[in-house]
């Protein structure tokens, strides 16, 4: 009879063992195609410290380093702000965003950057952010990109008299 309910115990916690595996394979599989929801822009202001409204890409962006056309104060740096969606409260750190900025001009990369995923919160998305620490002449194409897919935004600044 012992035998018995040893044998039984022991399907029980194989059982057990596969259920929970499942689960959790199915869960990682969730978290698997995070999605690109949004690319924002946000300038960097001089005299106040804050962040300016995020950029919509048609807004003319003209001689902002000196805080002329398009944003209200000196500005020369930016956040980018990657806005992903996934699972709500599960993690998505085993993923990575790459950032490529380029020259609309030229076409060249001026910046390839990286960064892990967080926690998807209640709303179902997190945030990944990058500095540009130096931006303001050059109209830029900024591509976020993650597993398979990606988002752009044209950011078109230009200077002159």
């Amino acid at each position: 009879m012992a035998l018995e309910i040893t044998s039984v115990m022991g399907i029980l916690a194989i059982k057990l063992a596969i259920v929970t595996f499942l689960f959790w394979a199915t869960m990682g599989s969730a978290v698997a195609s995070p999605q690109i929801q949004a690319v924002n822009v946000r300038m960097f202001l001089q005299y106040s410290g804050e962040l300016s409204p995020p950029l919509n890409g048609q807004m003319p962006l003209w001689n902002i380093v000196i805080g002329e056309r398009g944003i209200s104060e000196p500005t020369s740096a930016a956040l980018v702000d990657v806005v992903v969606s996934g699972p709500r409260n599960t993690f998505g750190g085993k993923h990575v965003i790459r950032l490529a900025v380029k020259s609309e001009r030229s076409g060249k990369v001026l910046e390839r950057s990286m960064g892990r995923l967080g926690i998807f919160g209640p709303s179902a998305e997190t945030h990944v952010g990058f500095w540009l620490p130096s931006v303001g002449c050059e109209p830029l194409v900024i591509t976020a990109s993650i597993a398979g897919n990606s988002k752009t935004l044209v950011v078109p600044f230009r200077c002159g008299e």
